[in-house]
């Protein structure tokens, strides 16, 4: 294979745009603080494990991928047997709307942790710019009740100073960034499962089956 320059983000290059979106996105996930992503991982699992309250919240696309991780999360910890205590607070309409309407809309995340929150939760945090008025105004709450708060930022903002630990991700790039909010929610998953991905393995008996992919003296299987 011939070598190449470095590829910059968005630059133009001779391929297509799918091809330049992989190349940005693979930059991307080679530039991650692993080991803050690690730290970030085990905090979540700890939690979810402990069956302590979580707290899912981001705004725009970082609040449909807020909902997607409680969810995952959620179903995740179920699988464990025992209560479920995770929450996105977008997805809850009617209560969104009131708070944006009877105090403010930097206001409707904070007062649900503050009403919600105990000491010993945790509280995550999706955001691109990293510094978003309402998530600035959920941490400080969060701090004031003892709750832990960690962040996945595209960009560090004000974010990064408030929290125990933010991990960078897409370097401010929208796509890449919510891409990678997915990411991380996935490693969450796999981690509560042991380590072993769950894949999707349809046959005539049980066409919505899934099984979990194992490693067998290298070879991929299916148990």
């Amino acid at each position: 294979m011939n070598g190449s320059a470095p590829h910059e983000p968005g630059a133009s290059r001779d391929i297509g745009p799918a091809a330049t979106y992989l190349a940005d996105l693979t930059n991307a996930i080679a530039r991650i603080d692993v080991a803050a992503l690690e730290r970030f991982v085990v905090t979540v699992v700890e939690a979810l494990t402990e069956r302590r309250g979580i707290f899912v919240a981001g705004n725009g696309g970082s609040a449909t991928a807020a909902s997607h991780i409680a969810s995952d999360w959620a179903a995740a910890t179920n699988m464990l047997g025992g209560p479920v205590n995770v929450h996105c607070l977008s997805d809850n309409t009617a209560r969104l709307t009131s708070l944006a309407n009877d105090t403010s809309f930097e206001e409707v995340f904070s007062r649900q942790v503050e009403a919600m929150g105990r000491p010993g939760d945790l509280l995550v945090l999706l955001s691109v710019s990293g510094q978003s008025p309402n998530l600035v105004r959920a941490v400080k709450s969060a701090r004031a009740l003892d709750i832990g708060v960690l962040a996945l930022v595209g960009y560090p903002g004000a974010l990064a100073n408030l929290c125990d630990t933010w991990i960078e991700l897409g370097e401010g790039d929208y796509g890449l960034a919510e891409d990678l909010h997915i990411a991380v929610n996935h490693m969450v998953v796999r981690a509560m499962q042991g380590g072993v991905p769950q894949v999707y393995r349809p046959d005539e008996a049980t066409p919505n089956r899934w099984a979990k992919r194992r490693d067998t003296d290298g070879k991929r299987g299916v148990s």
